[in-house]
């Protein structure tokens, strides 16, 4: 438990080190992605949704938890060879540094999330109780798609790129910046379906309406989670002793 707290706070403050704004530059991004969507949605193409600052920033933020952790992971294995090779080191490890270290970065956003709500006058409710359930959820669910990434970027080094592609198009297939109730009734599986999908609709649901999120989406979400968890590890034994060879 103390090697992958030392390896957290390493991975964290390595982020900003020599830089000058240092670990604020965790909340500039968030802060820019808001400003761009704001002005879109808001000004060039109005969607018409009240507190659509509060609307989005407070999906924007699990969602860039969850692209910025599975983007990064995949060359976890490759960057940290030593430890890897390491017969007394777990690699699960390096996956766990990764998803905490940017779910910090999520926690510090966090207070500029509730200094818009307060600015729009979204009240603070008792749904806000079901967040550690989300963001337990969305944590295995990061964790068994970074392994999986990992893992198979070690052995093809064409996955990185393939990971990147794919969080660019499932941003768009996911109510980020949109309501997924606006989707054409043809489509709407796709949020049904898809536990990220999920998540960000049940973050919505606790911070800008105020409301506890469908038990029985979460519920599908939780299993499609442990789902990935446990292909990850399976993933990883299978092809551990080639990984090996291969760092």
């Amino acid at each position: 438990m103390d090697l992958t707290r030392h390896l957290v706070w390493r991975d964290f403050n390595l982020r900003y080190k020599r830089s000058f704004l240092g670990v604020l530059w965790s909340m500039v991004l968030p802060l820019a992605q808001l400003l761009v969507l704001v002005f879109l949605f808001q000004k060039v193409v109005p969607l018409n949704i009240q507190g659509y600052p509060v609307f989005v920033f407070c999906v924007l933020l699990p969602w860039s938890w969850f692209s910025g952790s599975v983007g990064s992971a995949c060359n976890l294995f490759v960057s940290n060879r030593d430890l890897v090779r390491h017969p007394n080191f777990a690699p699960a490890r390096l996956i766990a540094m990764n998803t905490l270290s940017n779910f910090i970065t999520y926690l510090f956003a966090l207070p500029i999330l509730c200094v818009v709500m307060a600015i729009y006058g979204f009240p603070y409710t008792p749904a806000l109780l079901a967040l550690p359930v989300l963001l337990l959820i969305q944590g295995v669910l990061i964790s068994g798609l970074s392994l999986i990434a990992a893992t198979l970027n070690t052995l093809y080094r064409d996955v990185q790129h393939i990971v990147n592609v794919c969080l660019m198009l499932l941003f768009y297939l996911t109510p980020v910046f949109y309501r997924s109730q606006s989707v054409v009734e043809q489509y709407q599986a796709l949020y049904e379906f898809s536990p990220i999908a999920v998540l960000i609709q049940s973050f919505r649901a606790v911070f800008f309406y105020g409301v506890a999120p469908s038990w029985s989406s979460l519920a599908f979400a939780a299993i499609c989670s442990l789902a990935v968890y446990g292909l990850g590890h399976a993933i990883f034994r299978l092809y551990q002793h080639e990984i090996i060879d291969v760092l």
